[in-house]
């Protein structure tokens, strides 16, 4: 999974792991508009239809959402843990 050091880009990347057509990744991705919009977040977005490996392995375990091994969010989002996170990801960059 995608890791982006932010002090030395001012970019963090995350990775969302989903399915096209899952309702929950599609609210969860909604969810994200304005983090993804901000320009400090980029995703590495992952379609498991496309990764038979992940797929096999996470069956219907989705949405998720990483920073590098950490799991951040798995079926819904806590935007306010989210933000939490990238705050401090910023202050230690």
């Amino acid at each position: 999974m995608a890791d982006t050091d932010p002090a030395s880009t001012g970019v963090i990347t995350l990775t969302y792991i989903h399915r096209t057509g899952c309702h929950l990744c599609e609210a969860m991705w909604a969810e994200l508009d304005d983090i993804r919009s901000s320009g400090v977040v980029q995703f590495d977005c992952i379609d498991l239809a496309r990764e038979p490996h992940l797929e096999e392995r996470l069956g219907d375990k989705i949405p998720l959402l990483f920073h590098g091994e950490l799991e951040l969010a798995r079926y819904y989002l806590d935007a306010e843990r989210l933000d939490s996170y990238l705050a401090a990801l910023k202050t230690a960059g």
